[in-house]
């Protein structure tokens, strides 16, 4: 279709099995908005025409979908779920599979099995979506959406976003992307060594909410008192990420004992059990303390803060960043989220804690007044934050819309609507369903390896059955923490949070 009547469609590729992914792309998309806005805005103030006051790119739509909860078939929908209990449960296990399958022949083994069970839906996802610009914000996306643009013989822009910051797995860097996005100069250079052409990499930032990066135009002690905060005290931040979990209440029992004039202000995320609970024993701590459930003024409260404690997500790592916190780490998961650690303390951005005394030692030391250590870090924030890193990514995204009157990639592609399988679907769904019973037998007798038969018509050829659990016995053990007893391993290095 020609002309500007067609809708440019901007697709962003991410899974809600955790690591914010959806925070991303959200940030993003919040970015492209402000950016047309600006641009709408400026013929307005310049005393444009009439025909000059429309922003002639104004036409494009985005959609955000998590390709494996839509795309993905049994038994790989399910498998991707067990990354929450995984990390919360049985982190060291998590870590061994980070580490096993990062590596590019391993990575391709993994990648032959399971994308069957994922090749079909994305495929009827690009037919129904028809994108002109492709942003994946998941490394497990980048090789299939890619295989299946290739197999539809269509070619448009598609943009990887990185959203670890140093421990970069081999599934995020795939050789055909238009551009790859990185939030650190560590992550840039893995990049590059894998293979990536230098010129395809861009060293953009994390991308976060871009209320991060507006500079507040009042004084910190009145951003402290705005929020009912004591103007007078320096503020401790202590979150625990949307759930409120790890040893968030540990922490704010022992920060909220602190023999140290400061202020307390504890996110407790949806655990409201725990806010509840800190409400009603906080009178008897020895240091004023506030405490909110779920916000959504995040950028505010951190604006108001003088250090935060948190776990090292790359999200809240560089959220403190952008608003210029010094940074106490109180855990992290293995594999991934090492990195964050290193990178952390290697460029004194903070100080890791993993126990509640550590972590009041951190903070004595950090808050103890005209400490050298708390400006050093400060300055050293500074010159390695990228707060604008969403409105970079979103620009970066726009330049890469055809124009409005140009015609779409998908023409002659035949389009698919919601609802409508294809023949080979229909017979993949059908085979998959024969697995699916055969496998809901076996939870209460042999072990799952006795499916192959029926996964090998939908999957690859196996040479040999798999030493597989059963998904029931599997789900038990993560729920119980299990698995790291059962398989020897060492015990998560933030547990004396728990």
């Amino acid at each position: 279709m020609k002309g500007s009547s067609r809708p440019r469609t901007i697709l962003f590729l991410i899974s809600d099995t955790g690591a914010g992914h959806r925070s991303a792309a959200n940030a993003i998309h919040a970015a492209m908005r402000l950016i047309q806005e600006r641009q709408e805005q400026a013929p307005r103030a310049t005393g444009a025409s009439a025909a000059q006051k429309t922003a002639p790119d104004a036409n494009w739509r985005v959609m955000i979908v998590d390709a494996f909860a839509e795309c993905a078939h049994f038994p790989l929908r399910k498998g991707v779920f067990l990354y929450g209990p995984a990390i919360k449960h049985s982190p060291r296990l998590y870590s061994r599979l980070f580490h096993m399958t990062n590596t590019v022949n391993r990575f391709n083994a993994a990648y032959r099995i399971s994308q069957p069970f994922l090749r079909q839906g994305i495929s009827e996802l690009l037919r129904r979506v028809r994108p002109d610009v492709i942003v994946s914000v998941h490394p497990l996306l980048n090789h299939i959406t890619l295989q299946v643009m290739r197999e539809l013989g269509v070619r448009v822009p598609f943009i990887t976003v990185i959203t670890d910051l140093v421990s970069i797995h081999t599934a995020w860097v795939a050789p055909d992307v238009t551009v790859c996005v990185t939030p650190t100069q560590a992550a840039r250079d893995y990049a590059i060594a894998a293979g990536l052409p230098a010129k395809r990499v861009r060293l953009l930032g994390m991308p976060i909410d871009p209320a991060f990066a507006v500079e507040p135009e009042t004084t910190l002690e009145e951003r402290k008192s705005a929020l009912g905060l004591d103007s007078s005290l320096p503020t401790i931040l202590l979150v625990g990420g949307g759930e409120g979990a790890g040893g968030l209440e540990r922490a704010a029992y022992a920060l909220g004992r602190l023999d140290l004039k400061a202020q307390l202000l504890v996110i407790t995320g949806r655990n409201t059990a725990l806010r509840h609970q800190l409400d009603r024993d906080k009178a008897s701590f020895s240091v004023p303390t506030t405490v909110l459930g779920f916000v959504h003024n995040m950028p505010q409260l951190m604006r108001a803060a003088d250090v935060v404690a948190t776990k090292a997500g790359p999200g809240s790592i560089s959220e403190a960043m952008a608003c210029g916190l010094p940074i106490v780490l109180t855990g992290y998961i293995p594999g991934q989220e090492e990195g964050n650690v290193d990178y952390v303390l290697s460029n004194h951005l903070g100080v890791m804690a993993r126990t509640p005394e550590k972590l009041v030692a951190a903070i004595r030391t950090l808050l103890t007044p005209g400490s050298a250590t708390l400006d050093e870090m400060r300055g050293n924030i500074h010159r390695l934050s990228y707060p604008n890193a969403s409105t970079d990514i979103a620009r970066l995204t726009l330049n890469y819309l055809p124009a409005a009157n140009r015609a779409s990639a998908w023409a002659g592609v035949p389009r698919v609507r919601r609802g409508r399988l294809s023949r080979a679907l229909s017979r993949r769904t059908t085979a998959l369903r024969r697995a699916r019973r055969t496998i809901s037998s076996a939870r209460r007798g042999p072990p799952l390896a006795l499916a192959l038969p029926q996964l090998r018509r939908v999957g690859p050829r196996l040479r040999r059955p798999l030493p597989l659990p059963r998904l029931s016995d599997a789900r038990a053990l993560l729920q119980r923490g299990a698995l790291q007893s059962v398989s020897g391993l060492p015990r998560s290095s933030d547990e004396q949070w728990d």
